[in-house]
């Protein structure tokens, strides 16, 4: 079995209710998959909301080991109402902090609760704002947060490009963010997420 300080996780939540195929389509792509891989993730979990059917159905076979280091064990849910504890493995302090392990990483839709859950852990942040949907505020969300440093804004078919060992050494932003009188948004991030979008 793979060490406890030798695991790496990666967690996809598409949220509860918006169907999101194009994300889980493309973190189950052959050039997703490959990338993980080099950065030595040992786990891909992915909560699949209403799309739990579809991930299924493009869910790549099993790999031999799911023991070997060197293999990504692949999993998904369609939904549990504790996600934040798929997130925490994401974060280097997850284990002892004494025995701290690589970072992991968090890709979710750019919903508000999701990101604000997220940014608990000493995890990379990647939020895609979801494009099927109408009448949403989550490409202005993830360009503020982006623009502030909280998180990397993530696109549609360029994430592989997005996700490299850089983003993973980088120091992490505080967060929640002093309040700033000069800003646009005087209180921070949690402004600008009660103007724009104050649901999930």
């Amino acid at each position: 079995m793979v060490p406890q300080n030798r695991r790496k996780y990666a967690f996809v939540t598409i949220g509860a209710s918006a169907s999101f195929k194009l994300l889980i389509e493309e973190v189950l792509s052959e050039a997703f998959i490959a990338k993980l891989k080099s950065l030595r993730f040992t786990h891909l979990t992915i909560q699949c909301g209403p799309d739990y059917d579809y991930f299924l159905s493009v869910e790549p076979e099993s790999e031999s080991d799911p023991d070997d280091p060197d293999e990504l064990l692949i999993t998904g849910f369609p939904y549990h109402d504790d996600i934040r504890r798929y997130m925490e493995l994401t974060s280097s302090s997850h284990v002892n902090p004494t025995l701290k392990r690589e970072r992991g990483l968090i890709i979710t839709h750019a919903g508000s609760g999701s990101i604000l859950e997220a940014l608990d852990f000493d995890s990379v942040l990647i939020a895609v704002p979801n494009p099927t949907l109408m009448d949403n505020h989550q490409l202005e969300i993830a360009e503020e947060m982006d623009s502030q440093g909280h998180l990397i804004q993530g696109k549609i078919g360029s994430l592989v490009d997005i996700i490299n060992e850089d983003i993973f050494t980088a120091p992490k932003k505080q967060w929640p963010p002093d309040p700033d009188p000069e800003s646009e948004w005087p209180g921070g991030l949690w402004d600008v997420i009660s103007a724009l979008m104050p649901e999930r």
